[in-house]
């Protein structure tokens, strides 16, 4: 896998406090899923949590994926970390989102895309190092 992209990601529309993560983006050889790796700021009052993770996601492939995701059952691993307060890797989640098409919610002016609600299931740190391939 190669990273691509790395940069802090400014959640759109409206929002209560502070909205942004840190994005990993590693895209792989041929026809691999691309992998993004969602990561929370406690700093400044991270947003990566399964609630606003379908508005990240679709976020993110709207702006870095136009061509399409490869067609594949999971064309796209999303990644959350929560980084540890005190020490140690922290927690990572896998989420699976019902599609991968982003579609547009809301009424009125304030309109956002998304992925649906997502099925948030925990990875140990080894297998997150395995599918980026930092091992």
């Amino acid at each position: 896998m190669n990273l691509t992209h790395e940069y802090m990601h400014h959640r759109t529309g409206y929002s209560l406090g502070v909205g942004c993560c840190w994005i990993r983006i590693y895209k792989g050889a041929g026809r691999d899923a691309p992998v993004v790796v969602c990561e929370e700021l406690p700093a400044v009052g991270g947003i990566a949590t399964q609630e606003v993770s379908g508005y990240l996601a679709a976020e993110v492939i709207r702006e870095h994926f136009s061509g399409g995701l490869p067609d594949l059952p999971r064309p796209l691993l999303w990644i959350e970390h929560r980084p540890a307060r005190r020490r140690g890797p922290g927690k990572y989640f896998l989420h699976t989102f019902p599609s991968y098409h982003p579609r547009t919610v809301g009424a009125g002016f304030v309109r956002r895309v998304t992925l649906g609600t997502s099925h948030r299931e925990p990875l140990d740190p080894a297998e997150v190092a395995i599918l980026i391939r930092e091992v």
